[in-house]
């Protein structure tokens, strides 16, 4: 998981961690401890991150969820 490169999407999407947690429906503690790789994302949660941030590349959604 490439942590830089998913939290500087969302800021450069104008958003906060809080917001997006809000939007796939986790709590932002959970959302912060997946993203730091404390736990793991599910499928459906990568989705919608994907979909939020507009993530539209398979080669940057690999890069980011599967470094």
């Amino acid at each position: 998981m490439d942590t830089l490169k998913l939290k500087g999407l969302i800021i450069a999407a104008g958003m906060t961690q809080k917001e997006v947690a809000k939007k796939i429906g986790i709590s932002t503690n959970t959302l912060s401890n997946k993203i730091n790789g404390v736990r793991e994302f599910t499928v459906g949660e990568v989705i919608q991150i994907c979909d939020i941030l507009d993530i539209t590349s398979n080669a940057e959604k690999a890069e980011i969820f599967l470094a």
